[in-house]
């Protein structure tokens, strides 16, 4: 099968904006868990309700987790990616779906470098994926017939969750979040499934896809990441919000089941996807990063360099003019009222900023009759960046957040996690 990008511009469900950057472990260029045996990687066991999976690759000696468990058997990392749990080996061709689940073993912001330091905060954020203490999940469910994926409704979830100490992984469920923290709901970080529609002869983005309009509730979904703070006793830090997450790029093909990108010998990680989502401005002004002393949307605005302003209340300027604070405005808009959030959902309405390539400008300078970018028409109404009004304009009220990743096959429970992530360091 020759790789084509089927995921491509993959509609999702709303995802925590990720706080990612590139480090010295990055290269661009390019609860519980269920039964297993002990036998050796390359070897049966490790699937679900005993079944067996011959996982195709050995042990990676190559992938960072030194003191994080299983370090052999069926769950050691293993393949060019540090997959734990092959896809491809799971597939049977006689049941009526198959399931392709991964988690983001690297996650790198690619358009925010002003702001974001990657010398600062790449490391940390490598880190944080690198010692297991953040999870993002996907789950792929296809319809298939005699071995084939058919063109039927698929279900796609993609979500926040936590490793399991054991070589799986669970999505957080509706009771894991802290009802006194966020906007105060206990299931804001649970995943929320959703069809799409598979077009198997397809080679481009429309290959699995929901229609605009079935999409709209998930993605307006405000979706809240868990921050912890570091090991040994993990506790939760502050939490990323964002609205419209978008899978923009995620090869297909035998050669990408398994892993989406991969991990060199020199033990940087090579990106095989890419992700859109949008963080706004006031739900990210909520809580300080321990770290920084800064909230994410002052650090989304003015860098890391605390006492630099407050980014609701500081006026907007042209970054670079005098006495400008900004260092980066927001570019982007997202719904609000439940009116808007029925009609819209959050697009890029400003074209100013660099580094946003990967997401095509598409907006109107009049609010449009029809919003319906399936149908060719404007993904929604331009925004001034400096929130003056000018030509009518609202004010850009989100920033547009574009990552790589790399996805690597895992074994993700059918049991939702009620509780935080907690280190694994010897275990």
């Amino acid at each position: 099968m020759r790789n084509s990008t089927w995921l491509s511009c993959l509609v999702a469900c709303s995802l925590g904006l990720m706080l990612a950057c590139g480090g010295d472990d990055g290269d661009s260029s390019s609860g519980g868990g269920k039964g297993g045996s002990s036998a050796a990687a390359g070897s049966g066991g490790g699937g679900k309700n005993g079944s067996t999976v011959n996982n195709p690759d050995p042990p990676n000696t190559d992938c960072p987790l030194k003191d994080i468990g299983p370090q052999s058997g069926p769950y050691a990392q293993k393949g060019a990616c540090c997959y734990r749990t092959s896809n491809k080996a799971r597939i049977d061709e006689s049941a009526p779906t198959r399931t392709y689940e991964y988690r983001t073993n690297f996650f790198q912001l690619i358009n925010h470098l002003k702001t974001i330091d990657p010398a600062v905060l790449g490391p940390t954020t490598v880190e944080r994926f690198d010692n297991e203490e953040q999870s993002i999940l996907f789950r792929f469910e296809l319809p298939q017939e005699n071995g084939k994926v058919v063109a039927k409704k698929a279900t796609v979830s993609i979500g926040s969750g936590r490793y399991n100490c054991d070589g799986t992984y669970s999505f957080y469920s509706a009771t894991a979040a802290p009802a006194d923290r966020g906007d105060n709901d206990k299931a804001r970080w649970s995943v929320r499934p959703f069809q799409a529609d598979v077009m198997p002869d397809k080679t481009d983005a429309t290959r699995v896809k929901p229609s605009y309009k079935d999409a709209l509730p998930a993605k307006n979904r405000l979706s809240y990441l868990p921050y912890l703070s570091g090991a040994p006793n993990y506790a939760l830090d502050w939490e990323g919000v964002s609205q419209g997450f978008d899978i923009l790029e995620m090869p297909t093909g035998d050669d990408n089941i398994d892993c989406v990108g991969s991990r060199t010998s020199a033990g940087r990680w090579r990106a095989g996807g890419k992700t859109a989502a949008y963080g706004p401005l006031k739900e990210n002004d909520r809580e300080k990063i321990a770290l920084l002393g800064v909230s994410f949307c002052q650090l989304m605005a003015f860098g890391s360099t605390p006492g630099a302003g407050d980014c609701l209340a500081t006026p907007r300027c042209m970054p670079g003019s005098a006495d400008c604070k900004w260092q980066r405005l927001p570019d982007s808009l997202c719904p609000t009222t439940d009116d808007e959030k029925a009609k819209w959902t959050c697009h890029l309405g400003y074209g100013g900023n660099p580094d946003n390539d990967a997401v095509k400008l598409n907006c109107s300078n009049d609010l449009p009759s029809e919003v319906n970018p399936d149908m060719g028409t404007s993904a929604g109404q331009c925004c001034d960046p400096l929130g003056r009004g000018d030509n009518g304009l609202p004010a850009c009220n989100a920033w547009l957040q574009i990552n790589e990743f790399v996805g690597a096959a895992v074994e993700i429970t059918d049991k939702p996690a009620d509780s935080l992530q907690e280190s694994c360091h010897g275990k």
